[in-house]
């Protein structure tokens, strides 16, 4: 109920978000015409204004698996209250999303109480951080299928040098699974496919081509926290539910752990945010002054903090979490002030590798690997 609730609460103003979403990544359709289409839940149904708007979506709901049966009643928990928060559909088409008279006069009239910043700020903000993901030639990206869930894993990472390491793995990993896969057809075996019971023996020649596309934050977090279905054009062109994940890197995921000596940090899905008190930036933003940065890179929180107070020792650092922050962001009349003048910063060597890499990240389609 209280889900169902939130979810009331957040529809207008999520789905004006989305219809502002200026995405800087470039999306490509679905070639089939199986791709997969929106599907809201009655409880979750918007108003008949809101079905005028003209977007492709979806369905949504969110996922995750975890290590232990407690840590996974907590995130089902976590991941339900994020589903509701982006109950809006996102765009699966090359175009920039303009916010539409009926989006516009929806929201004006809505009497809900809105976020505690403007979420056109929000999308903004997350807009600056780019991600990272492992897609094939034509875009298409590769994803894990894991047999409790039935479904396939995508990942976006932080930082390049981490999607850079994955690829290298996967491609060795490939060329094994390759001639695991030939030894079998020569014996006759298609007890087990390539991905599993349901699956094709046929491993795809693909990881030849493979290669790291930049998508930005904003995106990743709206998929992150929705459930979807994709085409696997390695499994029959067979349909499964997809779940996308943030990645951190090893080092600051470890680092948040020395901080955090709880388990947040050891869920599956956590992004660790680095700060400290006292520490500040100039706004770009208009009625802001400075603002708050939240590092996804530890090393870069303390090389800010040496170039402003070289002469001064560094504070206590502290950590908070990219999706519990993103909720309090996006929540009507949240309470967490400490979000209205956060900042994230990226990592700056990330920053540097996005501009060289290209921005096609096909939805709808995946190639399932183990």
């Amino acid at each position: 109920m209280r889900c169902s609730s939130l979810s009331n609460n957040l529809v207008p103003v999520l789905l004006l978000l989305a219809s502002q979403l200026q995405l800087c990544v470039s999306f490509i359709p679905p070639s089939s015409s199986s791709s997969a289409t929106s599907k809201i839940s009655s409880n979750n149904q918007p108003s008949s204004s809101w079905n005028q708007v003209a977007l492709h979506a979806s369905s949504s709901t969110s996922s995750s698996d975890e290590s232990t049966s407690s840590s996974s009643l907590q995130s089902k928990k976590r991941r339900n209250l994020l589903q509701t928060a982006l109950i809006a559909p996102y765009l699966t088409v090359t175009t920039a999303i303009t916010t539409t008279p009926q989006v516009a006069s929806a929201a004006a009239s809505s009497e809900k109480p809105p976020p505690i910043i403007p979420l056109l700020t929000t999308a903004k903000r997350l807009r600056t951080v780019p991600l990272f993901a492992i897609v094939d030639g034509n875009g298409t990206p590769f994803h894990t299928y894991d047999k409790d869930s039935a479904g396939g894993f995508g990942y976006f990472f932080t930082s390049y040098i981490s999607a850079e390491y994955i690829l290298d793995d996967a491609k060795k990993a490939f060329e094994k699974a390759k001639l695991e896969a030939e030894q079998k057809k020569e014996a006759g075996d298609t007890s087990s496919g390539a991905i599993g019971e349901d699956g094709t023996g046929e491993v795809p020649d693909t990881w030849g081509q493979a290669r790291i596309v930049t998508v930005p934050l904003d995106v990743a977090m709206q998929l992150s926290v929705k459930k979807t279905q994709s085409v696997a054009t390695n499994a029959k062109a067979r349909k499964f539910n997809t779940y996308y994940q943030v990645i951190p890197a090893t080092e600051d995921l470890n680092a948040a752990m020395r901080i955090d000596s709880g388990q947040r940090f050891k869920e599956r899905g956590r992004v660790p945010l680095f700060f400290v008190d006292g520490l500040t930036l100039p706004s770009n933003e208009e009625g802001l002054d400075r603002v708050t940065p939240a590092f996804f890179i530890l090393k870069d929180l303390v090389t800010e903090w040496k170039k402003q107070y070289p002469d001064s020792d560094l504070p206590k650092i502290q950590v908070r979490e990219l999706n519990e922050t993103f909720r309090s962001m996006i929540t009507p009349a949240g309470r967490d002030k400490s979000v209205k003048d956060l900042v994230f910063v990226a990592n700056s060597e990330s920053v540097a590798k996005a501009k060289d890499c290209a921005r096609s990240y096909k939805l709808g389609e995946m190639i399932l690997t183990k």
